[in-house]
């Protein structure tokens, strides 16, 4: 008898209350963990692809300018491909300016650095 009391409580604990407030305080545990250990690893997933679109986008600017200005100095046509990058991502100043730099940088030519305040 005293084994069938322990599976009665257990088969009373197990009614639909039961497992109604042990679904609820399940399903807020899997929303802490979503929070907390999923979505920062999908923004820095987010993250790095909007980069690499940025990326792309400034090496083919940079590319126009350099066709379009053979002869002249990386300085010349700097500002307008940032403002090229501006418009067509629409990202920052300072973003566009720091990526077309780099872009820059990474074809081989000299960029100086900004001087400081």
């Amino acid at each position: 008898m005293f084994n069938a009391s322990i599976f009665d409580s257990i088969g009373t604990f197990l009614s639909d209350k039961g497992l109604a407030a042990l679904g609820a305080l399940l399903m807020i545990y899997l929303g802490i963990f979503i929070k907390k250990e999923i979505l920062p690893l999908l923004q820095v997933k987010r993250n790095r692809e909007v980069a690499e679109y940025i990326l792309v986008i400034a090496d083919d600017v940079t590319d126009f300018f350099r066709l379009k200005y053979p002869s002249a100095h990386w300085s010349v046509w700097l500002d307008r491909a940032v403002d090229r990058i501006i418009e067509i991502t629409g990202v920052g100043r300072d973003t566009a300016d720091r990526v077309a730099k780099a872009t820059v940088m990474r074809k081989g030519e000299q960029v100086s650095k900004p001087e400081a305040k």
